[in-house]
């Protein structure tokens, strides 16, 4: 703000200054130079500034910029005509004030009659001038509400998108617990030792995907240690049935994804393919990284359902996440590859 505040004056008084610097330089045969010239000049110069400072008062503190045209016009106009009058008339006093010994072939002061021409295009020209100066900051000043509005949009954008993020987030939690109480109600009645070892792994599981989960982003690294917990918990459960792929690049395993989405997609796999399948089956995950693109391909056995996986929470949740953190630059697919279904997501870094 401080730097705005001193580039609006650097502008005022150099562009006054410019403009009356130039006006004696091109009238130079007309002037000599003397004390009372370089008065003169600083003197109308202050008195501009205020003109034109008095004219940006009046429009923020009016809210000219909220008028229809037409009335914008009309009123800029009215308003710049009075501060060229007031203009003329204090360059005029000048002469009473400071001696005029700048003109050449001066005439003796207040010998001259009231020129009502002289004086009437004297206003004329510092009308155009105040017109100009006026046009200029009505676009400099647009351009800033712009700006700003653009800002104050930008940030409404930023606010609704964390407020989304949390709530897709929550509805991750829920959605992962019920999926784990699921797997362990079968092993009560088959196995309660290893449901009582579940139930240890799950709760340590649980504090680590609550903290991971209030992040807007981590590491691939972070997700798969979590993930590979998840399919430890379950292979109590299916344990020759539930077989395991990991296919990782060294490379990926810095790039940044929404918390528990991986996770999310593999116990979509277990639940709607695996545990469906008397004999199991196989998850799989496979990433690469190249020209800044990670490509994370998350398969197991089973049939693709249409209606689950366009109504599913998991596969919504996440599309949604990549879109609100990458735009158009994340993509998440699904399809049905032989007897594998197969997630693809792919995010392009910046």
């Amino acid at each position: 703000m401080e730097r705005k505040v001193l580039m609006y004056w650097l502008a005022q008084f150099g562009g006054w200054g410019a403009y009356y610097v130039f006006s004696i330089l091109l009238l130079k045969n007309t002037f000599t130079p003397t004390y009372n010239l370089f008065l003169w000049i600083l003197s109308s110069i202050l008195f501009s500034v205020l003109l034109s400072h008095g004219i940006r008062f009046v429009i923020l503190g009016w809210k000219w910029l909220n008028f229809k045209l037409g009335k914008l016009i009309v009123y800029s106009i009215s308003l710049a005509l009075l501060a060229s009058v007031l203009l003329e008339l204090f360059q005029s006093g000048l002469d009473y004030v400071i001696v005029p010994d700048f003109l050449v072939n001066e005439s003796a002061l207040g010998e001259e009659p009231f020129d009502l021409l002289q004086f009437t295009f004297a206003v004329s020209r510092s009308l155009i001038l105040f017109l100009l100066w006026m046009g200029f900051y009505y676009v400099f000043a647009v351009n800033e509400k712009s700006r700003k509005q653009e800002i104050a949009n930008l940030q409404w954008e930023a606010s609704k998108n964390e407020i989304e993020l949390k709530n897709l987030r929550a509805q991750l939690n829920p959605h992962f617990l019920f999926n784990s109480l699921n797997s362990i109600r079968a092993l009560v009645g088959l196995n309660p030792e290893q449901a009582k070892t579940s139930i240890t792994r799950l709760s340590s599981l649980l504090r680590e995907s609550i903290n991971l989960g209030k992040l807007k982003v981590i590491s691939l690294n972070q997700e798969l240690e979590l993930v590979k917990s998840y399919l430890d918990l379950e292979q109590i459960r299916f344990e020759e049935r539930l077989k395991l792929e990991f296919a990782v690049a060294e490379n990926s395993l810095h790039c940044e994804i929404p918390p528990l989405m991986v996770q999310t997609i593999v116990e979509n796999g277990i639940k709607h393919g695996i545990s469906k399948s008397i004999d199991g089956g196989i998850v799989s995950v496979k990433t690469t990284f190249e020209n800044k693109t990670l490509e994370l391909e998350v398969s197991n056995t089973g049939k693709l359902d249409t209606d689950e996986a366009s109504k599913g929470i998991g596969l919504e949740n996440s599309r949604k996440r990549l879109s609100i953190l990458f735009g158009d630059r994340a993509d998440l697919n699904i399809r049905q590859d032989g007897d594998l279904v197969m997630v693809l997501i792919k995010i392009t870094y910046a």
